[in-house]
């Protein structure tokens, strides 16, 4: 049961952590596209306006970059990000129905799972890309305000307790 336990919080963190990268490569995914075609927008309105024609060189050039941005698809890794994210919680789901229901299970039948939902997480840790550490800080500050709290386990156990 301590290993179900365990397991279960290693994939809440792994979840929280990879949606945590999700939003920040959403982010800057969007931003590697938005800001150089800001510049250059801005960049035609001064050459418009009288202002020097190196401004149109700088307008082309980031103009090209945002294209390139928009081109390469910047939202990729936010998406695979966000689905490691998914496959972490889909296993966190399955290791609580699995601790939920337990209770009448012989100790061999009970092992046979743990160790099923291990290779699992281990299968999707090994296939997904690192994210960096600052993100944990990120995902430990949400999971302790409670974000993935159930309210109906509020209520149960408010009601065993009466």
């Amino acid at each position: 049961m301590a290993e179900l336990h365990r397991m279960y919080e290693d994939a809440s963190y792994s979840a929280q952590i990879y949606f945590e990268a999700a939003k920040s490569a959403e982010f800057w995914g969007k931003a590697i596209v938005f800001l150089p075609a800001l510049a250059s927008s801005a960049a035609s309105i001064l050459v418009a306006l009288g202002e020097s024609r190196q401004w149109g060189a700088v307008g082309a050039v980031a103009g090209a970059v945002a294209a390139t941005s928009a081109f390469l698809g910047s939202d990729r890794r936010a998406k695979s990000l966000r689905e490691s994210g998914n496959r972490f919680t889909a296993l966190r789901h399955t290791v609580r129905l699995e601790s939920a229901t337990s209770g009448d299970r012989a100790k061999e039948e009970l092992e046979q799972i743990v160790r099923s939902l291990r290779a699992e997480y281990n299968s999707i840790v090994s296939d997904n890309e690192l994210v960096s550490n600052r993100f944990f800080k990120k995902a430990d500050s949400r999971i302790s305000s409670g974000s993935l709290s159930y309210e109906v386990d509020e209520k149960a156990d408010i009601r065993e307790t009466s």
